[in-house]
């Protein structure tokens, strides 16, 4: 499952205050609302791939359960009879059991379109029941499998989900370890407890789909004992599709790479033991880290790094030694179409194969590789435009013994003084963070280092450039919580790294309203710390002078004088956020200047920064703070001073309306915004 793939909006109906029955919207905005709800508050859907679909319906195998038949069939039944059937399902097992698939395979074969069944992204630190969408007709997966303690919240929240999801027709799968899911008596959720299908059987499976004309490939050496008795699934879906990639002659290469290359590479570092030989191993190893990258490229980092394990270069420079061609028939690699050197042309997976064995058998070698990376990618060096490619290659090192360097080097160079180290060292840290398996423990460092006071000015900016990341698009949710940690530091070492964030993530307008609304709800929070972290970053949202300035929205009707909803929406928030902040002490006199600077603005249009100025000071004209900011100021400027002429003479009427202004309060003023 990727972010890539496509979203879709998440619809479903919910009781408002009054009784009244709204719309919530998570994903695309597809249809307009009356009433501010908070519908990005679930998780979002994404949209399954069709490979993987294809795979799950036409090449599952259902390992048997103790009546005989198929474990999957029998949640298949659960999920399709037309009496007693269920609307949630946990799939239990152990790694390598195929949950994923047989979540899918189970769905299908239960009648839910294609294009209704989608994954659940967890932008959350901990299961929220909550969080989870019902959404009618639709089928999400929730995978729980990194969750080993759930809490009991979570397991009594199911019992009005499950009657929430029976009502909207709705099914939820919970993919979930047998050491995590242990809901006792606080739940009661049916479960089937999935076995381990052979992989062989697995693997033929996928081949009769993939490549019917290859399933013989199983049976031949060299690819005849691969595949261990007590092997995972995925290991024989693996094979398969590394088979059905192949060329045709490639079994001996399926072989290779199937095992890692392990047998490829003994071998080949015990030919070119010799010192002799030292060039040609920093070359492979320059070749695995940089593969693809122009020759010169790689072979001056191969040189950096043969100097940095003592070797000195012989006389003459590129004149000396062997042409490039035997260099490169040395290593086992070749030339891609624009010059570049790789070993994954002819031998797939070989160059990550490469660093991991080096890892492995030169431990003493580690913090030398660590550092070498981080020198060839500095600023003006030799492979500064392969920060990312270098980035990628490190953080499967993380996940082998000893991979708890990488963590701890990429923090110790974030908090250098040189640029070099720090710019690679947040490209590990962002690329860790959103590793499928190393993604959690990292995620957890970050809010740690967000909370932690001894925490460094520089790895306080490093996270924050982090949450502004990649990692803010994918889990905005998990991003902002860290951010508001940092916000509510005593010093203010983290004000401007955050400001700088949160503008960041605000200005894409599909998470504008997410944003906001967070952020709002710090400014309203009943804890004195976070209602302070809330006001000072709403005014870095509404700093008017900010490079970034967050997408306002303007005050119009939609066709059939309905209000815009996503429009209605930000105004609202941005109502409550400056209602919140104008109650701080700490905040109050920075609001007013903000507001004064919205007015003056020829930055934002009269019907942007007018009707929300006017449900802003509603009933307080008369204070001293709001009538200031009428009066104006020797530098307001004539735009700004017309505004306020007509800003004062709408609340003044307000006042003497007889209607009222508890009523225009209700309404918006002129209908086109909404209030709590």
């Amino acid at each position: 499952m990727t972010d890539a793939e496509g979203t879709a909006a998440v619809l479903q109906q919910s009781e408002a205050s009054g009784q009244a029955q709204v719309t919530q919207v998570a994903g695309d905005y597809e249809e307009h609302y009356h009433q501010y709800v908070r519908g990005w508050q679930y998780l979002r859907y994404v949209c399954v791939d069709d490979g993987e679909l294809d795979l799950a319906e036409h090449a599952f195998v259902d390992s048997p359960g103790p009546q005989g038949s198929g474990q999957v069939a029998q949640a298949v039944s659960m999920l399709s009879r037309s009496y007693g059937k269920n609307h949630v399902l946990v799939l239990c097992g152990e790694s390598g059991t195929g949950r994923r698939t047989a979540a899918l395979h189970a769905l299908r074969k239960a009648g839910v379109p294609r294009k209704q069944i989608g994954w659940l992204v967890l932008d959350w630190d901990r299961p929220r029941i909550e969080q989870i969408p019902h959404v009618e007709g639709h089928a999400c997966i929730l995978d729980l499998t990194d969750y080993r303690d759930l809490s009991e919240d979570f397991y009594t929240g199911l019992a009005d989900y499950q009657k929430q999801a029976q009502a909207a027709d709705a099914v939820l799968v919970i993919l979930a370890d047998p050491n995590g899911w242990n809901p006792r008596t606080l739940a009661t959720v049916p479960t089937v407890h999935l076995a381990r299908p052979p992989a062989a059987k697995v693997a033929e499976a996928h081949l009769h789909h993939l490549a019917t004309g290859r399933t013989d490939w199983l049976t031949q050496d060299p690819l005849n004992d691969l595949l261990a008795p007590g092997a995972p699934a995925s290991d024989g879906a693996r094979l398969a599709r590394l088979i059905a990639e192949a060329k045709d002659d490639g079994q001996s290469a399926v072989g290779k790479q199937f095992t890692d290359w392990q047998k490829h590479l003994e071998t080949w570092f015990e030919r070119h033991c010799a010192p002799e030989d030292l060039q040609e191993r920093a070359l492979l190893i320059a070749a695995a880290l940089l593969d693809g990258a122009p020759a010169a490229v790689v072979l001056g980092a191969a040189d950096h790094l043969f100097t940095q394990v003592g070797g000195e270069l012989p006389q003459g420079g590129a004149l000396s030694g062997r042409d490039l061609d035997r260099r490169l028939d040395a290593i086992d690699a070749s030339y891609t179409d624009d010059e570049g050197i790789s070993l994954e042309e002819k031998q797939r997976g070989l160059s990550a194969a490469a660093l991991k064995y080096v890892w492995r058998q030169r431990p003493q070698l580690r913090p030398v590789l660590l550092e070498w990376a981080s020198q060839i990618s500095a600023p003006n060096k030799i492979a500064v435009r392969h920060l990312q490619r270098i980035a990628d290659c490190l953080v499967p090192l993380s996940l082998l013994p000893g991979g708890a360097t990488v963590l701890s080097v990429a923090k110790r160079w974030i908090e250098t003084d040189r640029m070099a180290h720090r710019e690679l060292a947040t490209h590990i840290l962002e690329t860790m963070a959103l590793h499928p398996v190393a993604g959690v423990a990292v995620r957890k460092q970050l809010y740690d280092w967000a909370q932690q006071k001894s925490t460094s000015e520089q790895l306080i900016a490093a996270v924050a450039a982090v949450c502004a990341g990649e990692l803010g698009r994918r889990y905005p949710r998990v991003a902002l919580t860290r951010l508001r940690l940092l916000a509510s530091r005593d010093d203010d070492q983290a004000r401007g790294a955050v400001a700088n964030a949160v503008r960041t993530l605000a200005s894409a307008p599909e998470q504008r309203d997410l944003v906001l609304s967070e952020i709002v709800e710090w400014a309203e929070s009943s804890d004195s710390t976070i209602r302070k972290a809330g006001a000072g970053t709403f005014l870095a949202l509404t700093d008017i002078t900010s490079d970034v300035l967050l997408p306002l929205p303007a005050n119009r009707k939609s066709t059939g004088e309905v209000v815009d909803a996503p429009n209605a929406l930000a105004g609202h928030l941005f109502v409550r956020g400056w209602h919140a902040t104008l109650l701080e002490p700490t905040a109050a006199q920075a609001a007013y200047r903000h507001l004064a600077a919205w007015l003056d603005s020829p930055k934002l249009q009269d019907d942007q920064v007018l009707p929300l100025a006017a449900q802003v000071l509603r009933g307080y004209v008369g204070q001293e703070g709001p009538s200031g900011l009428l009066v104006g100021s020797p530098d307001s400027s004539d735009l700004g001073r017309a505004r306020r002429a007509r800003l004062f003479a709408q609340l003044i009427s307000e006042v003497a309306s007889p209607i009222g202004p508890s009523a225009l309060a209700r309404s918006g003023g002129d209908g086109a915004a909404v209030t709590a």
